[in-house]
């Protein structure tokens, strides 16, 4: 079959559908892919020259995919209203989906829910067969007013199955300044983001994992992992491909999960064959000084910690099972290895905190050794996240804009003045985004930031809110002229070499 693909994610690194891609391929299919990274406002859609382009692309397919987030889903259900003029069947997939089938279903004939390679397969061989596809596991069908919610499917234990994903860009198109044009070697930036692994244990309330934990429940393990030989064996291949490739980036949620033993072999195989950088994600729960250790000295160069709240927030809101002393732990495990530029990722702007919570979130930041960086994103309500639930029920939510889902993370003064609460220390949090040193904290030195911390300031501004949003509305101002000049500019006309080296060296100064 003749199969179109298409990512609204924000990046071409859409490892879902270059895996759904790349199963297809293998079963004889021909499949483009379509990436069509967009990264304005959420709430701004393609124009209609965007999307004649992709109609004239998949104007001969026989079935096309569609993949979103919630912040892309306006974007997505444009594509779909678009396309329906072909007369094909359209699948709404990814994590959206996964999420809010009853909402996705109303766009389209298929929604697909959690897992899509195997569900995908089976659909393109029953169409294909002209078969009936109305009990397909992890496919909602609608038949007219009739829709047939399927059951997912028994999880994929052995991950090391599935072909490598989908970077064979010869069919492969991506939207660059209003044009769909043929993916280049340079679309990727020098980067390759991937996953080695599925699923997470935590299933923290903000988070959609403690979705998927609940949706697979006895359906086999969640958490899986890629054997190491899988993962080297990919990135040689990769490597050998696109010689610009500088980075390889680890997404998955906590690559720190995995045994010793496992981290310790791909170690071990990565200095020996590959020696070039890489990044990933660890926890505070199970990073040890040993691990690394060998992270350190195998060439990891970035690894991002989550710390999101205070101790008090992580464990009553955000229901994450972290302490303080386990950041504290972590954060002197990896001062040791000055090699690793570590970046901390916390969430403020959360209507759940009170003043206090910021203040002892503040203080735990100021108590990790420097230097590290510090990324500051402002929260988020997904769709069918327990938090977004319980934020409806208990009146956070009123309306769909309550829940910030069109807004990016860094829309700094966007987020305070939706939530309006606690803006003065919420303003100061966001300004400590940034390199952190021993004199200063993202823009604020720290002897500044004591003064601003002192309990009178923090009373009057909590009380009087001008000076505050007249600062947020300053910092808005900047926050617009670097998204709509300055990141083009950067991501458009400098060569791929500095970026690369620019992103080295940010984290560390």
């Amino acid at each position: 079959m003749k199969i179109t693909l298409i990512s609204t994610s924000v990046t071409p690194s859409d490892q879902g559908i270059r895996t759904i891609s790349s199963l297809l391929k293998k079963y004889g299919h021909k499949v483009k892919i379509i990436f069509l990274p967009y990264t304005e406002n959420y709430k701004k859609l393609y124009k209609k020259s965007v999307l004649k382009q992709i109609l004239e692309i998949a104007k001969d397919s026989e079935l096309i995919g569609v993949s979103a987030y919630a912040s892309t889903s306006k974007r997505a259900e444009q594509v779909i209203g678009f396309l329906k003029k072909l007369n094909v069947p359209i699948v709404y997939g990814g994590i959206h989906a996964t999420i809010s089938p009853r909402e996705c279903i109303n766009h389209c004939n298929i929604a697909c829910v959690g897992e899509g390679e195997d569900a995908f397969l089976e659909l393109v061989e029953k169409l294909e067969k002209r078969e009936d596809i109305g009990k397909i596991q992890n496919l909602w069908i609608r038949y007219k007013d009739v829709i047939f919610k399927n059951p997912v499917r028994p999880l994929r234990e052995k991950l090391d199955e599935l072909p490598f994903a989908d970077y064979e860009i010869e069919d492969h198109y991506i939207l660059e300044r209003g044009r769909l044009i043929p993916f280049e070697e340079r679309h990727l930036g020098g980067y390759i983001f991937f996953l080695t692994g599925r699923g997470c244990p935590y299933g923290c309330a903000y988070c959609s994992n403690h979705f998927l934990n609940t949706l697979y429940e006895g359906k086999g393990k969640t958490l899986r992992w890629h054997s190491p030989d899988y993962i080297i064996e990919n990135v040689l291949y990769l490597r050998k491909k696109y010689p610009s490739l500088k980075v390889f980036d680890i997404r998955d949620d906590t690559f720190s999960l995995r045994p010793l033993s496992q981290i310790k072999y791909f170690c071990e195989l990565y200095k020996q064959k590959v020696n070039i950088r890489f990044k990933c994600l660890a926890d505070p729960k199970t990073l040890t000084e040993e691990k690394a250790r060998l992270l350190a000295d195998a060439g990891c160069t970035d690894i991002i910690i989550g710390i999101q709240g205070s101790e008090k927030v992580n464990q009553e809101i955000y229901l994450r099972n972290q302490t303080d002393e386990d950041v504290l732990r972590t954060a002197n495990i990896l001062h040791k290895f000055p090699k690793i530029a570590v970046m901390y990722d916390i969430i403020t702007c959360n209507p759940y905190e009170t003043n206090k919570d910021i203040l002892n979130l503040i203080e735990l930041i100021r108590e990790i050794p420097p230097p590290f960086y510090l990324s500051v994103n402002n929260l988020v309500f997904f769709t069918g996240t327990e938090l977004y639930q319980k934020a409806k029920v208990e009146g956070i939510i009123k309306k769909e804009k309550d829940s910030a889902a069109d807004l990016n993370y860094w829309d700094r003064f966007k987020h305070i003045k939706l939530k309006k609460k606690n803006e003065y220390l919420t303003l100061i949090l966001n300004l400590m985004r940034g390199s952190v040193t021993k004199r200063r904290i993202g823009l604020i030195p720290r002897f500044i930031l004591k003064k601003l911390l002192r309990e009178k300031r923090i009373n009057f501004h909590t009380k009087h809110k001008s000076l505050t949003y007249c600062v947020g509305f300053i910092i808005n101002i900047f926050d617009f002229l670097r998204e709509k000049i300055l990141k083009p500019l950067y991501r458009n006309f400098i060569p791929v070499k500095f970026r690369v080296w620019y992103d080295q060296i940010r984290y560390r100064v």
